[in-house]
């Protein structure tokens, strides 16, 4: 039997996991990922580039010889080192700059990777054919890439009143941590009471910590939008008010390219306009014990989102 493009990753990543688990060190993690994307699927080029001195530095790698050294901007990696997104390549000689490290490459698909906020390595995929790499391929190896590094990553969403908003992300699988909060405020250290008063510009919001190969960034805001009226200006549920704002606050570049896509698919399914900020997250400051994981503490407590809805989001 034949199995699909998709079922292979599914068990290619559950195999990463497992190799990677416990090991620190880099280099044997990307060396034994690089030989399974290679066998599995028989590319032409697999391998990593790891950023060290403004350059990045060629590391493991299954394939014929490979440019060694590649600058910040240059080619598809270094663009997508400096870009900070995953770039994928119908035909390479369409790409302007393209670096041809082998004439037999005819597309390609980069990956970033990113630790602590910035791009560490990139992982690269050549092919012999054209058109090789699509939406299903970048979906997958972002997540591949994710779990090389094993770190987790952070997006701050606000979905009016913070207590359902964050009891709902903390059903989801892949979610570390959620910590109610303010976000993106004109003030300092803002009480729930001030917040409360529309005269911050604070919005409630829910700080998410989440594994990004276990729960990409595009899936947890899809997820997102099932708890919220995107097209609703300053009210979710009875809750009116600036603070009740919807947003998605972001940290790096790469998480406001995944956040504008999902945005953009979204607005597609409706008439309306969405209302939904998408920022960079200026300032964040927790709120205090009591609204803390309130509806843990009070399940019988107010809540704006329908009990179906956590059951949803327990599925992932």
């Amino acid at each position: 039997m034949i199995m699909k493009k998709e079922e292979q990753y599914d068990l290619l990543l559950r195999q990463v996991v497992e190799i990677v688990d416990g090991e620190v060190e880099l280099v044997p993690k990307m060396a034994n990922v690089a030989a399974l994307l290679h066998e599995t699927f028989h590319f032409w080029w697999t391998g990593f580039y790891t950023v060290n001195d403004g350059t990045l530095l060629l590391g493991p790698f299954q394939g014929p010889v490979a440019c060694m050294r590649i600058g910040y901007g240059k080619g598809v990696c270094g663009t997508a080192w400096k870009e900070g997104r995953t770039i994928v390549v119908p035909d390479v000689e369409q790409f302007p700059g393209h670096i041809a490290c082998s004439n037999a490459s005819r597309s390609e698909i980069v990956v970033p990777i990113y630790s602590r906020g910035q791009v560490a390595a990139v992982l690269d995929i050549d092919s012999e054919h054209l058109n090789t790499f699509d939406d299903i391929d970048r979906y997958w190896l972002e997540r591949i890439a994710a779990a090389v590094m094993g770190e987790t990553r952070e997006i701050y969403l606000a979905a009016g009143c913070f207590w359902g908003a964050q009891h709902f992300f903390k059903q989801v699988p892949g979610v570390k941590a959620t910590e109610t909060g303010f976000v993106n405020g004109r003030t300092e250290h803002p009480t729930y009471e001030e917040v409360y008063t529309d005269t911050t510009g604070f919005a409630e919001a829910v700080r998410i910590v989440y594994e990004p190969w276990r729960m990409p960034l595009s899936r947890l805001l899809e997820l997102y939008f099932l708890a919220i009226d995107p097209t609703s200006l300053n009210k979710q549920g009875e809750d009116e008010g600036s603070r009740y704002r919807t947003g998605i606050y972001f940290t790096n570049d790469a998480d406001r390219a995944v956040a504008s896509e999902v945005l953009d698919r979204e607005s597609h399914k409706h008439d309306l306009p969405l209302c939904v900020e998408l920022e960079p997250m200026r300032n964040f400051y927790p709120a205090d014990a009591y609204h803390q994981d309130y509806l843990d503490k009070n399940p019988q407590g107010y809540c704006h989102l329908p009990l179906e809805l956590f059951e949803v989001a327990k599925k992932g």
